[in-house]
């Protein structure tokens, strides 16, 4: 949760860059209600998604306990992979930079 509340404080960052940031979780036990319980305590401004039988998202962290960032650009590829593990994810200044390096490629 500690990303999700860094990323949170950065909102108006993102809000700037044009960014929808989406959550997907893979690990939480309690499914959806899981999830509910996360929004009622943090109120994120971000989607929250759940992929618990990891049918879709397995791809994208293929080795167990990482906990990878995607940046994605407005036609779907995907632009920037920021590694993360359990311990160590992606900080707000590194997914603001690679969203302005998308951004300045667009100009």
């Amino acid at each position: 949760m500690k990303q999700l509340v860094e990323l949170k404080s950065q909102k108006e960052s993102f809000n700037k860059l044009n960014t929808e940031l989406i959550f997907v979780f893979r690990e939480e036990s309690l499914g959806v209600d899981g999830l509910k319980k996360i929004r009622e305590k943090h109120d994120p401004p971000f989607t929250l998604a759940l992929d618990y039988r990891k049918k879709s998202s397995a791809g994208y962290s293929p080795t167990p306990m990482t906990f990878h960032n995607y940046v994605i650009d407005s036609e779907g590829v995907i632009r920037h992979v920021i590694d993360g593990d359990l311990r160590q994810r992606a900080k707000p200044a590194a997914l603001i930079n690679a969203l302005k390096a998308i951004e300045s490629v667009g100009k």
